[in-house]
């Protein structure tokens, strides 16, 4: 398997975005784009080192992202399991954990592209930033609050597009993250759990027509029906 450059990452990236219409810069919404894709999502909790599932079966893509990650990590997540699902040279059933193989490093290049395009980051660091490579946590805040990701995922993405140099990053990694978003008057759900027991796709529909068949007894249909209410509360 080919390991991905940050340039072909992005090229691909750009590609997925321009396939569901979707502009080169603009941030990107994953629960939206998931239903437009018609990729049944499931969040559940999850072992500690577990972030995702993902696997497929003919046109048929499931997804299980872990609700205790922070939404941060759990947007990351769906990025990182869509390559999976669509780039995958071995797309078999896969779990998304710490071990880093070529594929992982593929998809969470991928992911980095997808959610964080290098035109729309750019639009937002000023002419001195770049030019001393180095941005302010001012900065920082914006951008991980505009594309919805951890502080580490963005920092890791503006040093690899050359914005940022190893020791400003060193320094912005030392900012307690929680503690800096609210003295900037952010709020901190995006560094917190959630989601818990939601589900994103036709599961519902799907649910209704086994128990029409008589596939699934009403008990069972009911089951499923429930499962889906429980959750739809949280979404965010």
């Amino acid at each position: 398997m080919k390991s991905l450059s940050i340039p072909e990452a992005d090229s691909l990236a750009a590609k997925f975005r321009s396939e569901l219409g979707m502009g080169l810069a603009e941030p990107v919404n994953a629960k939206t784009m998931i239903r437009k894709l018609s990729v049944t999502l499931v969040y559940r909790p999850l072992s500690e080192n577990s972030f995702g599932i993902s696997c497929k079966s003919g046109e048929k893509r499931f997804m299980l992202v872990n609700s205790n990650s922070t939404r941060g990590r759990q947007h990351f997540t769906i990025a990182h399991e869509l390559y999976h699902l669509y780039y995958d040279e071995n797309p078999t059933p896969h779990i998304c954990d710490s071990v880093v193989s070529t594929e992982e490093k593929n998809a969470n290049r991928f992911a980095a592209s997808l959610l964080m395009p290098r035109e729309g980051v750019l639009s937002m660091v000023s002419k001195e930033e770049i030019a001393g490579h180095a941005v302010t946590l001012a900065t920082v805040l914006r951008m991980e609050h505009m594309f919805g990701v951890s502080r580490m995922t963005l920092l890791i993405r503006l040093k690899d597009i050359g914005l940022i140099s190893q020791p400003c990053l060193d320094k912005l990694k030392a900012v307690p993250v929680k503690e800096s978003a609210q003295e900037y008057g952010y709020d901190l759900s995006l560094y917190e759990p959630g989601n818990a027991g939601l589900v994103i796709g036709d599961f519902g529909e799907k649910a209704r027509l086994l128990f029409e068949q008589g596939k699934i007894s009403e008990g069972h249909y009911m089951e499923l029906l429930n499962m889906i209410q429980d959750g739809r509360g949280e979404e965010s």
